[in-house]
């Protein structure tokens, strides 16, 4: 009785969200909202005006666990350290790196950090559920308004439970929201697969058929967002026609190109023609638009070496808590005109920017050089990796002062260069090579990076790790290619660094059940007697 308890005060929490989300607002460029007299929930979901306040509230819970400044602001960036490409160096996100944390039920990894993509996904479900409901069954409101809000809607609510599928495997689908009839119903079982990408497919559909390319308010999801997202369930599916054509749509819809330069794209407010969906954080606004601290994660702490303040030109604030691995590191060294290391994409090296401190033989503008990743000096190694290793500039605020760790940046969810080599991919599972080709040097010619003379998947993989490496999508697609155990089996973290962990090597620690996240115990708590825990995890 205890559990169910829980469950149904769970499920009350999800209905007084939308309370909180009214408060959030953003200037002219962002979504707006419009302050409300009423806040009931009849009022939300059975007027269009409340109904659209519903649908920004849904972009407030969507930004969520981007801005969770719990874990030293670890949370959001728990895929990136789970995946192939980083070290974790100290700090909380390298518990994760480490598999000290997020690879068992017990750990307090798992209890903290997984369980918000589960609790905060299901919210967005069930508020999502809540609105298309109410606009379903509203008769008084303009046709084209009502599928504007169920698309987006439904936008949301495919990409949570998208979400929730690639991370957990063993998850739910509900299209009914929380109610008081409802409020005892737990889930006794998985949904199957069958049933979760059709309902992948049917929301996305509908979205792609009543969303413009063109938004006014950037942020809002829009047909390109949906149907790249309907091209990246169609590769899960290994329906690559599918694939092609929703990519071919966007790329050939004259709404979106990529950015001229690489040092372009993660620019400002990412509100240009690359950008196909992006997280919104304002400072200032009404209800919301918190900081972040993903950039001071991922950027060393170069200023702790002589001779080097914190300024923008270095990256602004870091701790250099995880980082690029050497794995990652050589990728982008294979070419040498390739510019997506040099101050664009990730930073290479840290310039000496005070006169007063320099060491000696150093001079202004020099790069930092006083450390070597040594293999077996672990106190030199520790130095290199926390002021000297290459960080990550994607989630660079310029506008802050150097030395704050809160940054208001928005953050890239997908973006056009994504739809190239989703392009590619798909292109070359159907044979065509001489066009995936085209596709795949598309982006790496924007790169300044030479063409590549053939394809398979193995230069798919590459590619996408030097383009998209730290958005947060290497997980998914290693753990949908097949390669997920075997890639961090050959590269996660660094030899020397696994080492010296005292827990042990996580190599030796990973096994390939862990593809899947386990699903905290607080949540299977709360699910029927025989809901089944992801294997491996029991």
């Amino acid at each position: 009785m205890k559990n169910t308890n829980s469950y149904i005060l769970l499920k009350r929490l999800f209905t007084l969200v939308i309370a909180v989300a009214l408060s959030s607002s953003c200037d002219d460029d962002l979504l707006e909202d419009k302050l409300l007299s009423d806040t009931s929930v009849d009022f939300l979901y059975s007027t269009p005006e409340g109904l659209e306040s519903a649908v920004v509230g849904l972009y407030t819970l969507n930004r969520e666990i981007y801005q969770d400044l719990s874990l030293n602001g670890t949370i959001p960036l728990i895929p990136q350290a789970k995946s192939d490409l980083g070290v974790g160096i100290t700090g909380e996100v390298s518990l994760y790196s480490r598999l000290l944390w997020g690879a068992s039920l017990g750990d307090y990894g798992t209890t903290a950090g997984i369980s918000a993509y589960w609790v905060r996904n299901y919210k967005v479900v069930d508020r999502a559920n809540a609105i298309i409901k109410g606009a379903e069954e509203l008769d008084d409101i303009d046709i084209s308004l009502k599928n504007q809000i169920l698309a987006e809607a439904k936008c949301m609510r495919a990409q949570a439970y998208f979400t929730l599928y690639r991370l957990f495997n063993n998850i739910y689908i509900t299209t009914e929201p929380t109610t008081p009839e409802n409020a005892f119903d737990v889930p006794q079982d998985k949904s199957s697969v069958d049933e979760i990408f059709a309902l992948l497919r049917s929301d996305l559909d509908f979205a792609i058929e009543n969303l413009d390319y063109f938004t006014e308010q950037f942020g809002r999801w829009n047909q390109g967002a949906a149907r790249h997202l309907r091209a990246k369930v169609a590769m899960w599916e290994n329906d690559w026609s599918e694939a092609a054509d929703q990519t071919e749509a966007v790329l050939n819809s004259g709404y979106y190109s990529l950015a001229p330069t690489t040092k372009d794209v993660f620019a400002g407010e990412l509100d240009h023609v690359e950008t196909l969906f992006a997280i919104n954080f304002e400072k200032e606004t009404i209800g919301g638009g918190g900081p972040h601290i993903m950039n001071w994660n991922m950027v060393a702490s170069y200023a702790d070496a002589p001779g080097l303040i914190q300024s923008v030109e270095n990256g602004g604030s870091g701790a250099g808590f995880i980082s690029l691995n050497s794995y990652m590191i050589d990728l982008l060294n294979e070419d040498p005109n390739d510019d997506r290391k040099n101050n664009t994409y990730y930073i290479f090296n840290y310039a000496y920017n005070d006169e007063s401190a320099l060491p000696e033989g150093k001079e202004l503008g020099d790069p930092l050089d006083l450390y070597e990743n040594s293999e077996t000096d672990q106190n030199e190694f520790m130095l290199y990796y926390r002021r000297q290793n290459p960080g990550v500039l994607k989630f660079f605020d310029e506008t802050v002062e150097p030395t704050d760790r809160n940054h208001y940046k928005n953050i890239m969810v997908y973006r056009l260069a994504e739809t190239y080599l989703i392009a590619a991919e798909a292109q070359m599972m159907l044979g065509n090579n001489a066009k995936a080709l085209d596709y795949l040097n598309t982006v790496r010619t924007r790169a300044n990076a030479a063409p590549a003379s053939s394809i398979d998947l193995q230069t798919v993989l590459d590619e996408r790790a030097r383009e998209l490496g730290f958005e947060g999508q290497r997980w998914y697609t290693l753990k949908r290619t097949g390669k997920l155990y075997e890639f961090l089996l050959d590269h996660m973290n660094n030899d020397n660094m696994n080492e010296s962990y005292p827990e042990g090597n996580p190599k030796t620690i990973l096994r390939e059940y862990m593809q899947n996240w386990p699903i905290p115990q607080e949540q299977m708590d709360l699910l029927g007697p025989n809901y089944p825990q992801n294997d491996g995890y029991n």
